[in-house]
């Protein structure tokens, strides 16, 4: 594969409808580019060009993740928000953001972005416009790497059709994507609309390519799925579209690369008919010990699931993986945020993460970034004043920087607690 130095530049910010075209490549084979700096946004309200991303420190900014009465032993006052969103200021300017992207990286509708456990700043992002993973070696320093993997002749587009989201297991070693699609992407699918399904796949850098020869199991069942969270082993939660449920798939042991049984899987269909869907906006999902978190991206709310009070009834049909599946319901099923009720209106949620205990989540119409404790408590809220369309999927690394797919753009953007 080819690297090749470039530099850096401030793409403009796109409609919600527009992806710019990715390079496409045989199966197995990927782009590649090598960037030199970020561009860094904010402080100043305008735009510089840097050496390269600065490093930021939670620890040396003094980020706190909830906020509360002065430290008695201090006598300091806290901190009147959540420092990456602007520290109770709600103003862009308050925090560096910084572009990790180039024009040759490839992204096209960049709707779920990952860090690779156990890897350090190994950042997997999906592109549902192009059935394609752009995968960053060393994101966000001067050393970046892009390497584009799409597998257009190795039915790709059957596999990775339109991955809204992906959720790496334990270890890195596999990881499984949400298809936000419902046509038929290969010859023999029912023409139904009821066929599409989560895909698990081989987590191994040397190995994946995106396509049939590297993935590692498939189930169906849940076609225009837009978001997916690990709970355990090969075991996912799905956002399912079609049917408005959070569904629970156990892949259990994997057919191994390239191969087609499918026997041994379960699916299990909490809440179903309960959830909306909006189908230009990924809805993700994360899990904290038994209860699943959703953005319900067209009721405009963050709703919480709790399994365990479940109990299984009916058959789900049709059957087309012949493994055990089922409805379970009475599940309890909340709403934990209701957008429309807080202070900066949340009208549609769509990016979902959970770090230092509280729950993130991105809302690509609005433009904003919102912190809640676990509860539903709103902490804090961050005005990007990007344009519609730019905030979906969203990480966070170990130096507690977030990282946020700019939909619209077709570009990573990096917020980080400014040095002091």
């Amino acid at each position: 594969m080819n690297k090749r130095i470039l530099p850096l530049v401030l793409l403009p910010a796109l409609a919600l409808a527009c992806a710019a075209d990715g390079d496409e490549n045989e199966a197995g084979e990927g782009s590649a580019s090598e960037s030199d700096a970020g561009t860094t946004e904010g402080g100043t309200g305008g735009a510089s060009e840097t050496d390269g991303p600065a490093a930021t420190s939670n620890a040396e900014s003094g980020e706190s993740g909830s906020t509360g009465s002065a430290d008695e032993s201090t006598g300091e006052a806290p901190a009147s928000g959540i420092p990456v969103l602007g520290d109770g200021t709600h103003d862009p300017d308050a925090v560096d953001i910084t572009i990790i992207s180039t024009p040759e990286d490839g992204l096209n509708f960049p709707s779920d972005l990952e860090f690779k456990p156990g890897e350090t700043l190994e950042l997997w992002v999906s592109n549902r416009e192009d059935f394609s993973i752009v995968i960053y070696q060393d994101a966000g320093l001067p050393t970046q790497f892009a390497d584009k993997r799409q597998a257009e002749f190795d039915n790709g587009p059957h596999f990775l059709a339109k991955p809204a989201a992906l959720a790496f297991n334990g270890d890195g070693t596999s990881f499984a994507t949400a298809q936000q699609e419902n046509e038929v992407t290969q010859p023999g699918d029912p023409a139904d609309g009821g066929f599409m399904g989560p895909t698990l796949w081989t987590g191994d850098y040397d190995v994946f390519q995106a396509g049939h020869q590297t993935h590692l199991d498939m189930l169906h069942n849940s076609p225009l799925s837009s978001g997916i969270a690990w709970e355990s082993e090969n075991t996912y939660w799905v956002f399912d579209g079609t049917h408005g449920s959070l569904t629970r798939y156990k892949f259990n042991e994997t057919h191994g690369l390239g191969g087609t049984d499918h026997t041994d899987g379960e699916i299990y269909r909490y809440a179903d008919g309960e959830l909306g869907y909006e189908p230009s906006i990924p809805s993700h999902v994360v899990l904290d010990g038994n209860y699943v978190y959703a953005a319900d991206s067209a009721n405009g709310r963050i709703v919480r699931l709790d399994p365990t009070v479940a109990v299984e009834a009916n058959s789900i049909i049709p059957n087309y993986d012949g493994c055990e599946m089922a409805y379970m319901n009475e599940a309890e099923l909340i709403t934990l945020v209701d957008g429309s009720a807080l202070e900066a209106e949340m009208t549609t949620p769509s990016g979902l993460e959970l770090y230092d205990g509280m729950l993130f989540t991105t809302d690509p119409v609005q433009g904003r970034v919102y912190a809640f404790d676990m509860d539903g408590n709103l902490l804090d809220w961050l005005d990007t004043g990007l344009p519609a369309g730019s905030l979906t999927g969203m990480a966070f690394d170990d130096d507690g920087n977030m990282w946020i797919a700019d939909s619209a753009a077709n570009q990573i953007r990096r917020f980080s607690v400014p040095a002091k």
